[in-house]
């Protein structure tokens, strides 16, 4: 009975704590901090994942073979998010050329 309450209490206070994150990301979402505003939120969801790896996945008392698997797939996603960043941080911007609108002539003949 004691490690079921040890139990309820630790998922208690990580819903408790995921909650709060959730929040928190929800608020710096509409503070005005520039471009902090990303990191906070990258730090904010690296901490709800991390309590979600920990606590729901298990992966702290899982086999070896399975803590590589997740890493693997981390370090995949870390990869692709790496790539993705240095192209759009090298691409060259060319906005689109503005043409002035122009009256379409009507096709009716006759006062249709």
């Amino acid at each position: 009975m004691n490690e079921l309450r040890r139990r309820g209490l630790r998922l208690g206070a990580a819903w408790v704590a995921l909650l709060v994150l959730m929040l928190s990301s929800l608020g710096s979402a509409y503070l005005p901090l520039g471009p902090w505003n990303l990191v906070v939120g990258v730090a904010i969801a690296t901490l709800k994942s991390a309590i979600v790896l920990w606590l729901f996945m298990g992966l702290v008392r899982a086999p070896a073979t399975l803590r590589l698997a997740a890493a693997l797939g981390f370090a995949t996603l870390a990869l692709l998010f790496a790539l993705s960043s240095v192209d759009y941080a090298t691409r060259d911007v060319h906005p689109a050329p503005m043409q002035q609108p122009t009256q379409l002539q009507s096709t009716a003949k006759g006062g249709l």
